[in-house]
């Protein structure tokens, strides 16, 4: 089973369930470490112990994973998201954007633009038959 580790700003938590709902419908294996870290849906680390636990928990997903699905509503693309590209990018994993940022040093990095609305495109990249 292919796993994609997915990068997002907490604050699209909701947007991330329901992606990572559809990644595995398509029989991937989403890996997005900690989503319900906060019970009460915090979008940011209280500590820098906290912030570094969180932060090495997605590297970890990202070497473990066959590519990386970064969820960019309007562009937008945080300061964690950008240090789990460099660290994909280093790993040599491919990865994808869901919307471009806007920012030619960032979106010359994707494989492709695949919408949220389009994931079968993932699917059909990575599905379980390939």
């Amino acid at each position: 089973m292919k796993k994609i580790a997915i990068g997002s700003s907490m604050r699209f938590r909701d947007v991330v369930k329901e992606t990572i709902a559809a990644l595995e419908s398509f029989g991937l294996q989403p890996l997005f470490p900690n989503i319900d870290y906060s019970f009460d849906n915090r979008d940011v680390a209280e500590s820098l112990e906290e912030k570094s636990k969180l932060a090495w928990d997605h590297y970890k997903a990202i070497e473990e994973c066959d590519a990386v699905y970064f969820i960019l509503p309007d562009g937008y693309m945080g300061t964690s998201c950008k240090i789990e590209l460099g660290y994909a990018l280093a790993f040599r994993k491919p990865v994808y954007f869901s919307e471009s940022t806007g920012d030619i040093g960032l979106d010359c990095y994707p494989k492709a633009i695949i919408p949220l609305d389009k994931l079968e495109l993932l699917n059909e990249v990575y599905g379980k038959n390939q």
